[in-house]
């Protein structure tokens, strides 16, 4: 039997009028279940996302809370570590001494020309003796300790004649050949003498302390004469840390405790020669009995006569050899002519003494770690690192290429031989 075209056509009208109306009922529901679905899906995002948001938020504010509580206690503690820390000076103000032109430039000290002295480094004073030269360094190992050497001029023979705990900071021969050194120890520093006989040397304590004040930091000796000793003790600050730290603690806190005092071996008797330094820090003494003290803080060199005793720097019988220097000044040397050659052991720093009359910022500076304090000062490469002074009134500069404090200077006829902090040889101009 064939179905035309008719019957298929009423077949299916028949069809989706029995089944459509189902079928249309099912799709609706279909739908209807979709979208609750749907609905219930967003729903469910849309709390997972306010609960995400509200844990973000919760996050947030706790994060606030501490970062509050962490810069709240960051600055209590800059607070305390720079203005409220204990520390063992009293910063004081102070006049800044003015800035004076610079003096003709001399020779330069090339980086060639240096005597290696290798095993030792940080050279703290030189002396010249019968062609020798003699010199107080630091051993370069993890052990440390001080010693006092000697070498010919070329640089043979170098030998040591004696060792000491600490630093030895300053020497220097009386008529008898004794050799008077300074040492400084984290406890404090002493007067010694060591008797030398060309082959070995015995050495003794002579004074330690002053009146019952032991000795805080002595960094010069010089011999007169007479055998009187003259040494200065730079400031009544700490060693603990060095010499070198201890002298950069009296250039900011500017105590002006620095003192130069005169010991007599035959009475056995120390006497007050000068007070009120800020940094007594270099000494020498010509021929004609005229003490020379250079003055750390306040960059001059002080004169006065080495039989005078009891005087203030800057007081009456004090006076002023040179003032205004270009850098604050350390060892102290003279030539047979009565020149005095003056080493530098900083540049001037223009934030401190912008800040002379103010205890805060250099208070702060006080309270920064050791490493820090060293970047504060500097004597750069190229600068001024010596300076020459004539008896006529005439000065000249030498300068050197390499960094780091001028820490000791000799003149030995046409030559000046210079030390530099941390250098492992000795460095030498012609003037």
């Amino acid at each position: 039997m064939r179905i035309g075209l008719v019957e298929l056509l009423l077949i299916l009208l028949i069809a989706a009028l029995s089944i459509g109306p189902s079928a249309a009922l099912w799709v609706e529901r279909w739908m209807r279940r979709a979208q609750r679905s749907t609905a219930a899906a967003a729903r469910r995002r849309a709390a997972q996302e306010a609960q995400r948001a509200a844990e973000r938020e919760e996050v947030l504010q706790r994060f606030q809370k501490l970062s509050i509580v962490f810069v709240f206690c960051a600055a209590a503690a800059l607070v305390w570590g720079l203005v409220l820390r204990p520390i063992d000076v009293t910063v004081t103000p102070y006049t800044a001494p003015e800035v004076q032109p610079m003096p003709d430039a001399g020779p330069t000290a090339e980086s060639g020309d240096v005597l290696s002295v290798t095993g030792w480094r940080d050279i703290s004073c030189i002396r010249e003796r019968d062609g020798w030269l003699y010199f107080a360094a630091q051993a370069d190992t993890r052990a440390g300790g001080a010693a006092l050497l000697r070498m010919r001029e070329d640089g043979s023979g170098l030998s040591s004649i004696l060792t000491a705990e600490g630093e030895i900071t300053g020497f220097d021969f009386d008529p008898d050949g004794d050799i008077w050194y300074t040492v400084v120890t984290a406890s404090g520093g002493a007067l010694c003498r060591a008797g030398y006989d060309g082959w070995g040397a015995a050495s003794e304590q002579i004074v330690t302390q002053i009146d019952g004040t032991a000795l805080s930091c002595p960094t010069a000796v010089a011999v007169g004469a007479d055998g009187s000793v003259y040494f200065t003790d730079a400031a009544a600050v700490s060693p603990k840390h060095g010499v070198e730290s201890a002298l950069r603690t009296e250039l900011v806190a500017h105590t002006g405790t620095g003192s130069v005092y005169v010991y007599d071996p035959a009475a056995r008797t120390v006497q007050t020669v000068l007070t009120g330094a800020a940094g007594a820090s270099g000494l020498a003494l010509d021929e004609n009995g005229t003490l020379y003290v250079s003055d750390l803080g306040t960059r001059c060199i002080w004169s006065v006569e080495a039989s005078a005793r009891g005087l203030t720097a800057g007081g009456r019988n004090c006076g002023t050899a040179l003032t205004g220097l270009p850098g604050y000044p350390g060892a102290l040397a003279l030539d047979e002519d009565g020149t005095l050659y003056i080493s530098y052991r900083w540049a001037r720093a223009d934030w401190l003494e912008n800040h002379a009359d103010r205890t805060l910022l250099r208070g702060a500076a006080l309270r920064l770690s050791r490493t820090m304090q060293q970047n504060l000062f500097s004597l750069p490469a190229g600068s001024i690192r010596a300076e020459a002074a004539a008896p006529g009134g005439g000065r000249l500069t030498i300068s050197g290429k390499k960094a780091g404090s001028t820490t000791a200077l000799c003149p030995v006829g046409s030559r000046l031989y210079l030390a530099i902090s941390g250098e492992t040889e000795l460095n030498w101009v012609r003037i």
